[in-house]
């Protein structure tokens, strides 16, 4: 990550952990984690986050999300929006890493995660 006059900018990377940023340079709007997701990694169990919404951007790979009571892939370019509140989980479903991003907001409220129970 490198901040050329006060834009900042990610290269591709494979890196074990995804590349946060966004509180501080975004004045609390949002925060962003850029990376890889490794084929074969579980998927955080079922939750919702009450104070924030979240985004998924898919580069390259797939993922596939259970939103509510469906499940739905989405392949390299797919977006997906996830309001505050609604019960979710993502997972890399492909044989590769899945490259992406995922965009948190607002950044200042705390990213909590409420688990839910199964319907």
């Amino acid at each position: 990550m490198e901040t050329i006059n006060g834009c900042t900018v990610i290269m591709s990377s494979e890196a074990a952990e995804p590349i946060g940023f966004g509180q501080a340079e975004t004045d609390g709007a949002y925060r962003i984690l850029a990376g890889t997701i490794p084929a074969g990694q579980p998927a955080p169990d079922f939750h919702l986050h009450p104070h924030t919404d979240e985004a998924f951007y898919v580069a390259a790979g797939k993922i596939t999300c259970l939103l509510g009571d469906r499940e739905i892939e989405v392949p390299a370019g797919g977006f997906v929006f996830i309001p505050r509140g609604t019960p979710h989980t993502a997972w890399n479903s492909g044989d590769a890493p899945m490259l992406g991003l995922i965009v948190i907001s607002p950044a200042g409220a705390e990213h909590l995660f409420e688990p839910v129970p199964p319907a």
